[in-house]
Order: structure tokens, then sequence, then C-alpha cells
């Protein structure tokens, strides 16, 4: 390795690291909004519940939680993956020892993700530099450091989660098979189903590049094949070995690397004989699928789900990274890529057509499996956006080799060749493709990168100060007072009571405050406390908060609905109804108005009585007390109406104001079907309402700039009627 290729390789760490410490650190590891206290504030929720796997394991090193009684109501398997959590704990034992304070485990865990960002740059950097050359090599590395998007966002400083640690053994394992060395390609992927429980996803794009191998390069069926099998056996043994057989999609693991040994064998075995190939891997494929449908429908099923999981669907649209690409504002957006990629997708894209034409002309092993990974993460990330974190640095790649076919075209002096020779055949060809180059693929996104290193996202104070309200100012829900850190058995003990919640904080709750909640960010209760919300009967919701024996009932701003930009919504109530499995009309309704026909439509949100009566409504927005609003209650004449495309569409026709709830009530029922009672306003009450008994506000949130006299951030209620106890065990 050359020194200059030392000095520049330095140079993009540097670069990478910059972006991925020094940007967000005084969001992650400063004094928190403006506060003289510092924390470390991780940049999403998944993150806080790794640092309460850590911190668990940390106390009871080398174990680790296998059912947790903070997570839900009775306990929750823990259905995640465990070597980060384990690197993570680990590093903090060796630092600090088994009783290190808490600060530093979280301070460890903050570093985990941008560590192994720069250290998945290095694999970028060898994977283009061995399939292509050294001058592909550093511009994959530098593209891979700066490009925007879901990779840098998720190897940032206290991004905790298992995404960063994904790309980097992935790509350990594409450059340990594109070198050629199949213990290391095992090693790195067993390795990586370690740290993804859906790690399958990355064996069968392997299972796609070894089918596409065999039809593609028939001189090196053989040897692929026999590499293949050897990799996914040895990764299997590490599965079979470290892997808890509990854990959520074992048996797709298991299933999955035994496919691709599978197929890989049928490879080598049959080499010379494509048809054969193809003729005994359908059986086989058949036989297996059928097999298992009849004798392992758990397993059928599981690969049903996660295939299902490229579906959107309105539970799932409430993700945001689970949404498609070009529908991750609602709806269907062409600029989305560059709004999250800049150039790098788009280059990308042109890049991995032309590296698979040349795949196929020089029938390169190495060349087709780097165009199978990047065709297969372009069609994931068009389905879930969340999958752009391993279509970055797959287009850095791709990306690379076309930068340097395109300097070799214009006859750029490089190490290799201080003087090329070219055909000239435009004025100026070596300045245009220096512009190319550095114009297109590599200057729009210096600057968009740095503007989302350098971005907050974490624990506002306000949910901060609720958190360490219910930490110190609630009861024990267990008790033993340590029973945080203690080591659980199959079976722990059940908390006295819970929190009801809706689950986008639920991990939130359980670390930071150190209590149950109803739901977490794993969706587990979240149609519990969906219909406890959407609930218009108090009498029936404080019923739903006895079954689940809750204490308090914790909401924010989010719940209800508010106004948005441009005649949107803002708020999370849809997704409330989605799970709670009621349909949204019955609550709210978008219409369209105009004064005359000249004027464009305008939309015209209308809000029912039970979306008033509901109890996020009420909670959050009324406090729980009675109201008797006047003078904002509607009587509206809705109208059926096609456009000009056919679609259907509700017109407000007429609107008439009322001083009076009930008598808009009355009126909207004496002119009969197609007048209503409405709201028009989603924060402010436009129906009567009763005070909600049994639950008395226990605290409220604002945010540091909020006057008192605003409506806080967080309302947390506690029950008056006294929970049912607990059945003895």
């Amino acid at each position: 390795m050359r020194k200059f290729d030392v000095i520049v390789l330095a140079v993009i760490l540097a670069a990478a690291a910059g972006l991925r410490v020094w940007a967000p650190w005084d969001d992650v590891l400063g004094p928190a909004d403006g506060t003289s206290a510092a924390r470390v504030n991780f940049l999403e929720t998944d993150a806080w519940y790794h640092v309460r796997l850590a911190e668990s394991q940390v106390r009871n090193f080398p174990h680790r939680v296998t059912v947790d009684p903070y997570a839900a109501p009775g306990g929750q398997y823990v259905a995640i993956a465990p070597l980060l959590d384990t690197i993570i704990s680990t590093v903090a034992v060796v630092t600090g020892g088994r009783h290190a304070p808490t600060g530093h485990i979280e301070q460890v865990a903050a570093f985990v993700p941008a560590v192994a960002g720069v250290l998945a740059v290095v694999a970028v950097w060898v994977l283009a530099g061995v399939a292509f050359d050294r001058r592909a090599g550093l511009l994959a590395g530098l593209l891979a450091a700066v490009l925007p998007g879901h990779f840098l966002d998720r190897s940032l400083i206290g991004f905790v989660d298992h995404h960063a640690l994904e790309v980097l053994l992935a790509f350990a394992t594409l450059a340990c098979m594109a070198y050629g060395t199949v213990v290391g390609a095992g090693i790195s992927l067993g390795l990586y189903l370690l740290a993804w429980a859906s790690g399958s996803y990355f064996v069968f794009t392997l299972a796609v590049w070894i089918v596409t191998t065999a039809v593609v390069a028939p001189d090196r069926r053989a040897a692929a094949g026999r590499f293949a099998a050897i990799t996914g056996a040895i990764a299997l043994a590490i599965v079979l070995a470290c892997q808890d057989p509990d854990l959520f999609r074992y048996n797709t693991q298991v299933a999955a690397l035994g496919g691709f040994i599978a197929v890989s064998l049928i490879v080598m075995l049959f080499a010379d004989r494509l048809a054969k190939v193809i003729g005994v891997g359908v059986i086989a494929t058949v036989v297996v699928l059928g097999a298992v449908w009849m004798f392992l429908p758990n397993l059928a099923s599981q690969v049903m789900v996660d295939v299902n999981r490229f579906r959107p669907d309105a539970t799932r649209m409430a993700v945001l990274e689970a949404r498609p690409l070009f529908m991750y504002t609602g709806n269907w957006t062409w600029d989305q890529p560059w709004v999250f990629f800049r150039s790098g997708f788009y280059v990308g894209a042109v890049a991995v057509v032309l590296l698979a034409v040349s795949a196929w002309r020089s029938k390169r092993v190495d060349h087709i499996l780097i165009v199978c990974f990047t065709v297969v993460n372009y069609l994931a990330t068009l389905g879930q956006n969340r999958f752009g974190y391993y279509l970055v640095p797959a287009a850095a790649v791709v990306a690379a080799w076309l930068s340097v076919r395109v300097l070799d075209w214009g006859g750029v002096p490089h190490g290799d060749n201080p003087n090329p020779r070219i055909n000239r055949r435009l004025p100026f060809q070596r300045e245009l493709a220096i512009v190319l180059v550095a114009g297109i693929v590599i200057a729009p996104n210096i600057v968009p990168a740095a503007v989302t290193a350098a971005r907050g996202g974490g624990m506002p104070q306000y949910w901060f100060e609720a958190m360490q309200w219910l930490r110190t100012q609630t009861p024990e829900p267990f008790a033993p007072p340590d029973y945080y850190y203690a080591r659980y058995g199959e079976t722990p003990d059940r908390a006295a009571y819970t929190v009801m919640n809706w689950w986008d904080q639920g991990y939130w709750i359980t670390q930071a405050a150190r209590r149950v909640p109803i739901s977490n960010p794993t969706q587990s209760g979240a149609a519990v406390s969906a219909k406890f919300f959407t609930e218009t009967d108090e009498v029936a919701a404080l019923k739903m908060l006895e079954l689940a024996r809750s204490k308090y009932v914790l909401l924010d701003f989010e719940l209800p609905f508010r106004d948005g930009p441009d005649g949107s919504l803002a708020g999370r109530f849809q997704n409330l109804a989605d799970w709670a499995g009621i349909p949204t009309s019955r609550y709210y309704q978008l219409c369209f108005s105009r004064r005359n026909d000249a004027e464009p439509w305008r939309s015209a949100w209308i809000y029912r009585e039970a979306y008033y009566r509901s109890m996020a409504y009420r909670l959050m927005a009324l406090g729980g007390q009675a109201v008797d609003p006047t003078n904002n209650t509607w009587v509206v004449q809705l109208q059926d109406r096609t456009d000009v495309t056919g679609r259907r569409f509700c017109e407000v026709a007429n609107r008439w104001p009322y001083t009076r709830s009930d008598e808009a009530k009355v009126t909207a029922s004496q002119r009969g079907p197609g007048f209503e009672a409405v709201g028009l306003t989603p924060w402010l009450p436009a129906f009567s309402v009763p005070a909600v008994p049994g639950l008395n506000i226990a605290a409220e949130f604002r945010d540091p700039q909020q006057q008192e006299s605003e409506s806080p951030m967080i309302r947390i209620f506690e029950a008056i009627q006294p929970l049912t106890p607990l059945p003895d065990r």
C-alpha cells in the first residue's frame, strides 16, 4: 500500500469520524436544550432500550436479559439480536467494571455506532479496492464517508442501534468474498446474523448472487458454489453455537442459511449442467416450501410476515422508516431520493446498470456480487426507505467504479498510469472528466452531509423532566428497589402497576423512568393503548385502565390533532384509530369546499363528536375537565362529488355556525341525511363533554420556551381507583 494512499485514507476516515462525532456532539453529549446539567441524549427511541439491555448485561456480565419485566406488562421476550449490546457491555466492563456508572455506560453506547460507521467506511474501501482498483477504493471510501442519507444518519454518535454494525459486517462479508477468504466471509456473515435478527435479508441477497453467477458465469459456477457453501456453513455454525434458539426469527435465520447452502451445493454439483441446476433448484424449492407450509406453519407465517413488511399498510405507515421511499411524506413525492441521498442515488442507479453490463461481459464473480447487492438494496429501499443505510455505501462502491471509468475516459493521470494515452474526442476532455466526477458525484453531497450530521432528534427536555418525575415521584413497580438491575428468570415478577402510554415513547419509560409501559416501539400493547385513547365512554375507559393495571396515564400534545401547514393535519390520532381498528370516519373526515365554481377546492377537515369525546382529546386538550363550548359548533351539509379522474370526495356544500352544540345537533337531525353537527377546529372544543372521573392531573410539563398559560406538552394523570391486588404466584 502506497504512502499516498495511507494519507488519503487517513483523511477520509478523519472526515468520516468528524461528521459522525464532532457535528452532533452538543446534541448528544453536551448540555441538553441549554440546561446546565449534561446528559446523554440519544438520537432515536430504540437507542434507549439498547442502553437498558447493555446496562443490565454490565451488572450481570456476561448474562443478558432474555425476558424483561420492565418492557411490557407481564414481561416481554427480548427479540433483539445480542451482538451490539454485548459489544457495549463488554467495553463498559473492561473500562469501568460491573459497577460502572450509568453515565459511563451511556457514553460508551453513544460512541459505538460512530466507530462502527467509520470501520464500515474501511470495509467499503477494501471492497472497492479489491474488486476494482486503488482509485475506486479511495473514491468509494470518500463517498461512503460523506454521502448524506440513512447510513450517515444511523452511524452518528448517539444513534445506538444495530444498523451501523450491520453495514460494517455486511460489507466485511462482501470484501472477504471479493478477496477470496472464505473463513473471513463465513465469520463476518455469522456475526452479521448475531447483530440483526432479520439478517436473513442479507442471506437472501447472497442466494440471489449465487443463482445469478450460475447463469452469467458458467466457468465459475463450481468455485463460486463451493465458496458460498463453505461461507454459509461457517455462518450456520456460529448461529447454532451463539444465537438464542428462542430469538425472534431464529428459525428464519437457520432456514435461510440452510437454503443458501443447499442452493450453493446444487450450483457446485451441477456446474456443467445449467438446465439440471435450474430444474433441481425449482423442484427443491417447491418441495421445501411445501414441507415448510405443512410441517412448520410458524416458520411459514414468519416468512410471510417478513415479506409483507414491504407492503405498506395504515399502521406501518405510522413508522417513518417503514414507509416506501417515494411515499415518505405520506404522499407520492418524486424528489424524495434527492432529499435523502442527493446525487448519490441517481449516480449509483446509472452506475449499477453499467456495471451489470460490464459484469455480464467480464463474468467477474465479485462484480456480479456487487451488482446483486446493490440492485436488491435499491429495490428494498423503494419498498421501505429504512434500507437506505445499505444502499448508500453500495451506491458509493458502484459510483466509485463509474467515476474511475470517467476519469480514464478523460485521460486523467494517476500513480499506475502517469501518462495515459487516449483518443481525445472532445476539447478539454480531461477537464470535463474531472468536473463530472467532482461536480456531480462528490460536490452536491458535502453540505447536505454536514447538515444531516448536525441534527437533534433525541429526547426533548420536557420529556426528560417527565421521565425524571415518573422515576422519582412514583412508587417502584416491583418490591425489590434494585429490581431494575436484577438477573431475571424465565418468569420474572409482575409489576404492581403500569403506565398507560402510546408506543412511541415506551422505551423512554422503560430506561429513563424505569417504569413499565403498556406499549413500546415493538408495537406490543399498541392495540390496548389505542383502544383506551380512542374510547369515548369514560366509564369504559376507566375499566380498561383497571384491566391493564394502569396507575398512571401519560400522553403528549402529539396524540390529538392540531392544524398543520397548508391545510394538513398534524398529530397521531389517525394512527390511534388505525391500531384500535376503528374507521377514522367515526372521528373526522377530509372534505373540500369552495365559494364558487371559479375558485380552487380547499381542504375542509370536519371533526365529529366522537373525536371530541375521545380520551386522547379530553385528557390532553381539556385536561380531563368538563367543557360546554359556545360559538364553535357548525351544521354542515355534505355532498358526495366525483372529480375529473373519477375519484369520489366529500364536499362541504354549506355551513352554519351555532352558539351551542346541542342546538346544532337538534338542527342537523331535523334537516335529515347529509346534514351533520361538527367541529372545524382540532384543538378547541366544539361539543359539550363531562369531566373524566377517576383521573386526576398528577403533573404537567412544558417546553422551556413555553408560557405557563399555554397548554402543556405532556400531561400525566393518576388513577384514583385502587388497583386489584396481584394474585399470589
